[in-house]
């Protein structure tokens, strides 16, 4: 028998986008599944036309809006799957995209979690992760050769990543009991990065692989050039690197992101008379300059899977 996967989305004020998601997800070849939809900060309830969308959907209400970390925790703990499968809700995936990602984990032991070839939505060759994303400790900045490159069979080899996207990650749900969930102090963004990095420290793998793959409307929730991401990205940037940079690498980082990064950031915005995006990276330094002492807590996992 197929292991059950826990497929899990989260909207957010975007019933179209979601809808959207639901109809590709319908159309999946992998017969084991449920489907937990996460409806944050919900303005009415909209569980019926989601249910139009994919018959056997469970939606989860929130009145608040937990964010991309907490949002998915919170279906997480109500989730029966082996395998967890986190997605994001602007995404379209092909009828065969699950079923390379669970043979993954089952062929490897090891592999805490594996995610697909990304593309674009709006450019359907047009890679966003093919698994080479890394973080230089340093800096806080990435480095991923093959985002925004042409898909031209380069990277179609099974490998190791050093994380996985978030927009699309098989879990294995050993995995989640034994490091915890995803911190939803970030809220949104660097969340996967910080999920990643301590699974790698805790000795899993994660993989990429070629076989399977889904398109992605980039920020669709947020916006690409909006201020609430400016602000998230700049803070936690910060956040990530103050958990996990190591020996040198926090203090380099400090004086980089403080003294290059922002000095930079701030004229651009400055120049382009982007008042909103300078006040988002001032609220971002000051979030961080409150918090001299961070948790390092993380949201546990019951171990025993609620039973359907």
């Amino acid at each position: 028998m197929l292991p059950l996967v826990s497929i899990i989305t989260v909207n957010y004020r975007q019933a179209q986008i979601t809808c959207d998601f639901l109809d590709s997800l319908r159309e999946i070849q992998y017969s084991h599944y449920e489907v937990l939809l996460v409806d944050n900060g919900l303005l009415e309830d909209e569980s019926d036309k989601f249910r139009q969308h994919h018959p056997h959907v469970r939606v989860i209400n929130s009145a608040d809006n937990l964010g991309f970390a907490g949002g998915n925790n919170l279906a997480i703990r109500e989730a029966a799957g082996e395998y967890i499968l986190l997605i994001n809700n602007d995404t379209i995936v092909p009828p065969d995209f699950l079923d390379p990602l669970v043979e993954v984990l089952e062929t490897h032991p090891k592999a805490g979690m594996v995610s697909p070839k990304i593309y674009f939505y709006d450019d359907p060759r047009m890679l966003q992760y093919a698994g080479t994303g890394k973080i230089d400790f340093r800096t806080g900045r990435g480095q991923d050769a093959a985002k925004r490159t042409l898909d031209d069979g380069q990277f179609d080899d099974l490998r190791q990543a050093d994380y996985a996207h978030g927009a699309c990650v098989l879990i294995r749900r050993t995995l989640l009991e034994e490091i915890g969930l995803l911190r939803e102090d970030y809220f949104m963004y660097y969340e996967e990065l910080d999920f990643s990095v301590r699974a790698r420290r805790a000795g899993w793998e994660i993989l990429y692989t070629p076989k399977a793959y889904i398109h992605h409307r980039e920020s669709s929730s947020m916006g690409k050039t909006s201020p609430l991401k400016t602000y998230y990205m700049f803070r936690n940037r910060w956040l990530f690197i103050r958990r996990f940079g190591q020996g040198l690498d926090y203090p380099i980082f400090l004086v980089y992101f403080l003294l290059v990064a922002l000095p930079l950031n701030a004229v651009r915005f400055v120049r382009q008379a982007n008042w909103e995006h300078l006040k988002s990276l001032w609220r971002g330094l000051r979030w961080n300059l409150q918090r001299i002492r961070i948790s390092h807590q993380v949201p546990v996992l019951a171990t025993t899977p609620p039973r359907r």
